[in-house]
């Protein structure tokens, strides 16, 4: 309600000494009102709205539920199906299954439950877990309505779940997986039950057909025998069936209920203790209704949402929203709530600076404030004198012919008798609320009464001008009765005239300000010195503690620590006033907004934060601790607990490096983000440290410089704060390390110098050593000569050497193939000679002679000639040659021996020296009778390969086919280590055994083979006998 009052002007009159101040002000008040319509968005009653969408992580935009969770986490449940949940700085979502508007709730414990067709179940390791309950089922089968209007649940404890019937109030233990009645409906005053929310005190609000019921808390140790609380309805409303309670930051709780007289719906309020009477709902459909905290009523239908002023439901259209549903609403402490629409999910919360709902009507400039000693708020406005007194808003307006232009630090006073004294610009006033009249102040002798400027001693400061005086003034103090002089100024004034404040500090000390500097009181010469602070305009002065003096200037603030001064700030914008507040902060009313400094630190709050303009001409905290602050556009209240969340920071290693060179200059990037964006990002601000050293102060600067770092590991760490003074309580870590680089290493230098010194006197030495060898060259070059020669001697003789074993390993070989033919020719000739009487076997053995004889010569014109051996090669027949050369060694084992050849069918036809290979296998037959010890019997196979077999110990030169021929013995067999040398050169196994062995039959038979591109293998089982094989190219078709 707003009152206003016209009053009388009689006996003022204006005076001309201060027309040149009112233009001043005049042009401060102009730049106001010009600023006030510049501003074309403003925070309707403190609002700030933030809609989340699929877009920001949900699963689908259009949502059916919303639940707050008692850990602070926002459900929400789609149409489609998903469910998704918001910690304040990213939405995520899991999956749902079924149909229906079900809720999803969350205990304080984490656990997640929800509704189903036929009971409960919980969200538990990435699936959901049901737990039929057949009350529930009963009730969801009883009516279709259940879909949209759901059996209401509160988790309680672990495992436990509370769920409201018509009829009764169950719990159900899902880890005993069984269900107990708590109350039943017909044992209380309650009527039929309805809806159940959890209380702000941990208990529970139970609404009923005929009233509510407050359950105690907490809600796990509910129990049959539990006392509660009814509060019944007052009958004569002839109000039923009431639905969700919402209890409000001062436990009072507002519920919608029908009206069967009206046919529509009521909203009732219950203050803890009594009913208030029932107001009419903004619809007559299903409707929700609450409280937020600063007194003003919502209500929410399925089409609109409303907002009660005054006696009227107003309709609220949500910024972001076009043509909204609203199917549920989920409201927390400090005025938020949240609005499930079918186009997102909206945020409703409180700005930090609010206009009082008394003040919302005040948009015009509002320049001081005051509180009187009973507690009213008064404030100068351009409208007249503002009084909130009883909630109640009156207004004074201001005497015909008024200038209001007023300094904010000494426009508004208490004079003892309890009246308001008013001082503008060459004005003075008394303003009477009893009387709502207003009076010009007036000096007893005649003088005008310039200006009040201050409290001082237990009275006020006034500055009075003789109605002849052109410029000399006196300043006196004033009771609002009396004035009793206590200074004048002499001749050599350097101050002027236009005063602005007087301020006297707990040290007694009196500071003057004046539009031509500051002044402070000297006893000994008895008048105000001029300082050497920084000039301009004069604001205000305050004590900032610690013995510092703060003085404001219109563009900077300068402190005083006892000897000098210093500016300690620059780029507030215009500066209007300045406070100090209980707990030690400063706060500077300016151009750009409200600035705070405390801890070192400075913050603007503006518009962003719900100011109703950027100008603010005056800030001031009452007996009750709460700021004010006078704009451009009306009046604002801080409230610190409308965002009581502090932001997060965060420093990643992909935009900052892990190592850094100490003598370089490395910058490290961070940034932020509020919960819920109430401070939005690029508005944080942040500190950060290095190690151990002190915390910087906040900025808004996202990154930070540093050179000249130590070496070894640092921790930088940054912590973020919002502009509400919430604090980071977590900073966070980014650890990384300095080294110094290689050039500037104090080792590595001073290795580098020891190895410069090494390497000059070594350089030295090498000269010296150098000049002392150029004289020795001659008897060095002929030592080398005398060491050549006889190194080429040596050589030479090494060559000698052997060629020499060369051709005595050859000769050996020769003698060795020529010693086993000489063998089987003596043996012919021993048969011979036992049969003179049988010419066939005397004719069989000269042929087997001549045979050898032939093979000898050929032997010998194979080793004359190796190199020529390709142009004598002939086509030969595998089996042929086999077969001639085990009838040549017929009769030379003396039947001891046997000889069994196995022809492959066919094995094929070979180019090459017969005579070559008969002497291998010559070799190998007599290898392997040597083998046997003269008994037993050797096996000759023959046949065709198409691919070479592996484990060769000579691989053939050419690819398959190949024909092969292997002779198997059933001797003693190859020893494993032994195997690997048994092509070596003179190596036998039979050196020490009666069977003496020259070592040159397997190494004739590996060279032969090695020099006619022959392949060999050889396969031994120790005890069981070997088999040797030679691989020969097959000759191909055409010349077969």
């Amino acid at each position: 309600m707003e009152i206003t009052y016209h009053a009388e002007a009689d006996g003022i009159r204006s005076l001309e000494a201060g027309k040149i101040m009112a233009r001043k002000f005049w042009v401060l008040f102009l730049s106001a009102l010009a600023l006030s319509c510049s501003l074309r968005c403003r925070s309707e009653g403190g609002s700030r709205w933030r809609i989340y969408r699929a877009a920001d992580g949900l699963a689908d935009s259009s949502l059916v539920a919303v639940t707050v969770s008692p850990r602070g986490n926002v459900w929400a449940k789609h149409s489609s199906g998903p469910a998704s949940w918001l910690d304040g700085f990213q939405a995520r979502s899991i999956p749902f299954s079924g149909r229906g508007n079900y809720p999803v709730y969350e205990s304080r414990s984490g656990q997640i439950w929800c509704l189903y067709a036929d009971g409960v179940m919980e969200y538990r390791r990435d699936q959901w877990v049901q737990y039929p309950v057949s009350e529930i089922q009963a009730e969801n089968q009883s009516s279709a309505l259940r879909l949209v209007r759901p059996v209401p649940l509160l988790p309680a404890e672990r495992d436990h779940l509370l769920a409201v019937l018509p009829d009764r109030l169950l719990e159900f233990d899902s880890g005993q997986n069984r269900t107990s009645v708590l109350r039943q409906a017909r044992e209380t005053k309650l009527g039929r039950f309805n809806e159940m929310v959890e209380a702000r005190d941990g208990g529970a609000w139970l609404s009923g057909s005929n009233g509510l019921a407050k359950l105690p808390g907490p809600v796990r140790r509910l129990t049959p025998e539990s006392l509660w609380q009814s509060f019944p309805v007052e009958p004569a409303w002839r109000v039923q069936n009431l639905e969700r309670p919402f209890e409000d930051d001062e436990s009072g709780v507002t519920v919608v209920a029908e009206s069967p007289s009206s046919g529509g719906k009521v909203v009732l309020y219950f203050n803890g203790q009594t009913w208030a009477t029932p107001i009419p709902a903004p619809d007559k459909t299903r409707c929700y209704a609450w409280r937020d905290v600063d007194g003003t009523m919502w209500a929410a239908t399925r089409s609109a949402l409303f907002k009660r002023q005054g006696s009227v439901w107003e309709t609220v259209q949500v910024p972001g929203l076009r043509a909204p549903q609203y199917y549920d609403v989920a409201a927390e402490p400090n005025g938020v709530f949240w609005l499930a629409t079918t186009e997102g999910l909206a945020r409703h919360s409180l700005q930090t600076w609010r206009v009082p709902p008394e003040l919302v009507s005040v948009d015009a400039p509002v320049f001081s404030m005051l509180e009187d000693r009973k507690g009213g708020t008064w404030f100068a406005s351009t409208n007249g004198l503002l009084a909130l007194r009883n909630g109640q808003l009156q207004t004074f307006k201001w005497p015909v012919g008024f200038s209001p232009a007023f300094q904010p630090s000494s426009a508004l006073y208490n004079s003892p008798d309890g009246r308001i004294i008013i001082s503008s610009v060459g004005r003075v006033f008394l303003f009477d609320p009893r009387t709502s009249v207003f009076l010009p102040v007036v000096h007893p002798a005649g003088r005008e009464v310039r200006a009040i400027l201050g409290e001082f001693k237990t009275n006020l400061c006034a500055q009075t001008v003789a109605p002849d005086s052109s410029g000399g003034f006196r300043l006196e103090t004033f009771d609002g009765e009396s004035f009793d002089a206590f200074f004048e100024p002499k001749a050599d004034w350097s101050l002027g005239n236009e005063l602005v404040f007087l301020r006297t500090t707990e040290n007694e000390a009196v500071w003057l300000g004046s539009n031509l500097g500051l002044g402070v009181w000297d006893n000994k010469t008895r008048t105000f010195q001029q300082t050497t602070a920084a000039q301009g305009h004069p604001v205000e002065l305050l004590e900032a503690g610690k013995g510092r003096i703060w003085y404001a200037s219109e563009d900077a603030i300068s402190e005083f620590n006892g000897r000098t001064w210093s500016v300690t700030r620059f780029g507030l914008d215009q500066i209007h006033a300045m406070l100090k507040a209980r707990d030690g902060s400063i706060w500077v009313a300016s151009a750009s907004g409200v600035w705070r400094f405390a801890d070192g630190s400075w913050m603007a709050n503006s518009v962003q934060e719900g100011l109703p303009a950027r100008e603010v001409f005056c800030v001031r905290q009452d007996r009750r601790g709460e700021i004010w602050a006078a704009t451009a556009k009306g009046i604002s209240l801080y409230h610190r607990s409308a965002d009581p969340d502090p932001p997060v920071a965060s420093i990643t290693s992909a935009e900052n490096p892990k190592r850094v060179y100490a003598s370089e200059e490395v910058a490290f990037n961070f940034q932020g983000r509020d919960k819920w964006d109430c401070t939005q990002p690029d508005r944080l601000l942040f500190s950060h440290r290095l190690d151990e050293a002190p915390w910087s102060p906040y900025s808004s600067e996202r990154s930070a410089t540093f050179t000249n770092l130590a070496t070894g590991r640092h921790r930088f760490a940054i912590r973020a704060m919002d502009r509400n003074w919430n604090e980071e309580l977590e900073p966070e870590i980014y650890e990384f390390i300095s080294v110094v680089p290689w050039f500037r290493e104090p080792r590595l230098i001073g290795i580098a110098a020891g190895g410069a010194i090494v390497t000059l006197f070594l350089a030295w030495l090498a000269v010296n050593r150098h000049l002392r060898l150029s004289r020795s060259y001659a008897v060095v070059e002929k030592i080398v000569a005398q060491r050549t020669k006889e190194l080429e001697r040596a050589n030479q003789e090494l060559l000698h050497s052997q060629k020499m074993r060369a051709l005595g390993t050859l000769a050996a070989g020769i003698a060795h193939d020529f010693n086993s033919i000489l063998s089987i020719i003596k043996g012919s000739a021993q048969i011979i000679e036992t049969n003179l009487d049988d010419p066939e076997k005397i004719r069989t053995r000269v042929d087997r002679i001549k045979t050898m004889v032939e093979q000898g010569s050929g032997i010998v014109k194979a080793m004359l000639g190796f190199s020529r051996a390709g142009k004598e090669e002939k086509l030969c027949d595998v089996n042929q040659l086999v077969s001639e050369m085990k009838r040549l060694l017929g009769d030379q084992f003396q039947h001891e021996v046997a000889l069994r050849l196995e022809p492959g069918t066919p094995a094929g036809h070979i180019r090459g020296l017969g005579e070559l290979i008969q002497q291998m296998l010559l070799n190998l037959i007599l290898n392997a009778a040597d083998a046997m010890g003269g008994h037993g019997q050797i096996v000759l196979r023959t046949g065709r390969l198409e691919r070479a077999p592996s484990n060769l110990v000579l691989a053939p030169a050419a690819q398959p086919p190949l024909v092969y021929i292997s002779v198997q013995d059933h001797g003693s067999g190859i020893a494993p280590e032994v195997l690997p040398r048994i092509f070596e050169p003179f190596f036998t196994t039979k050196a020490f055994s009666t069977r003496h062995g020259t070592g040159l039959g397997l190494s004739m038979v590996y060279e032969i083979a090695k020099e006619m591109g022959y392949g060999l293998m050889v396969e031994s089982t120790q005890g069981k006998g070997s088999t040797f094989t030679i691989l020969i190219p097959a000759a191909v078709e055409s010349e077969s």
